[in-house]
């Protein structure tokens, strides 16, 4: 007998998943609705529209480093060795690049307009009509983690798991950690990893600048047979610069570590905060 071509209802419980007709390809999504963002160059580099702290984070990085090889740099390449400004240079470039890239890479923002009022019908979808709450993962029987996946009304569709809606951006980021005002960015599922590699190579420029800015004062401080006093009144960029790069890798690091803890659990910024 041949196969009935009447569609078949879904049985109770089943998510029917909606079919998804794509815009033509010559259509991109960040020009059909880019939320708040700012897009450049067909979209390969993005940031959101929002006033930051970016150029703060700029300075904090540019003005410090500029003094070093201004004062430091030359005197460490002459006196100690010329590889301790080449690994510096080296952390600095890490540093920038990877800045760069959490700042203007896509954090993942989902398309919208995929599932309007119209595609809602009844029978479209055989769950709640806002939420859907799934068990992702399992510690012990005891500590159950469930992930609601919800309609999003701002953009107009279902979100994934670990999906959720930034107002600052105005788009669905997926696996969202955090909207970031230091990059004016979000950091989600396709930046995170700039982003913990800029705030590890962050720290690691803090203290290596720390330490070389302090081997410039005690080397002066030995060679002259001089109080510690002279020895900061010789050099005295380089002892300022030891003390706030000391000081300014203290947050990151912090930052760091906290990321890593939360990758050990598995989980994001928001999970972490919305599960405590």
């Amino acid at each position: 007998m041949p196969a009935s071509t009447e569609p078949l209802e879904p049985a109770p419980g089943h998510v029917q998943l909606l079919s998804i007709d794509e815009p033509p390809h010559h259509l991109q999504n960040q020009k059909i609705s880019s939320g708040k963002g700012t897009f450049c160059l067909h979209g390969r580099v993005q940031n959101s529209g929002h006033r930051s702290y970016l150029l703060l984070v700029f300075a904090a990085i540019a003005i410090p480093a500029g003094l070093f090889f201004g004062f430091t740099a030359p005197w460490i390449w002459n006196n100690i060795s010329q590889a301790l400004p080449v690994v510096f240079s080296y952390l600095l470039l890490l540093c920038i690049v990877n800045l760069v890239r959490a700042v203007t890479s896509d954090p993942g923002i989902l398309p919208r307009n995929i599932h309007t009022e119209t595609s809602i019908g009844p029978g479209s979808l055989n769950i709640a009509s806002s939420s859907v709450t799934v068990n992702c993962r399992q510690y012990d029987e005891d500590n159950l983690i469930y992930l609601p996946i919800n309609y999003c009304a701002v953009c107009k569709i279902w979100r994934p798991a670990r999906a959720s809606h930034c107002r600052d951006c105005d788009s669905c980021i997926d696996i969202m950690d955090h909207h970031c005002v230091w990059l004016n960015n979000c950091v989600g599922a396709r930046n995170y990893r700039y982003f913990f590699w800029f705030i590890w190579s962050l720290s690691l420029l803090g203290y290596f600048m720390s330490t070389l800015g302090f081997v410039h004062v005690l080397t002066l401080n030995r060679q002259k047979s001089s109080s510690m006093i002279a020895a900061i009144r010789f050099a005295p960029v380089s002892f300022a610069l030891a003390i706030y790069s000391a000081l300014g890798s203290i947050y990151p690091t912090s930052l760091g570590l906290y990321h890593i803890f939360l990758m050990s659990r598995g989980e994001n910024t928001r999970e972490f905060v919305c599960n405590e």
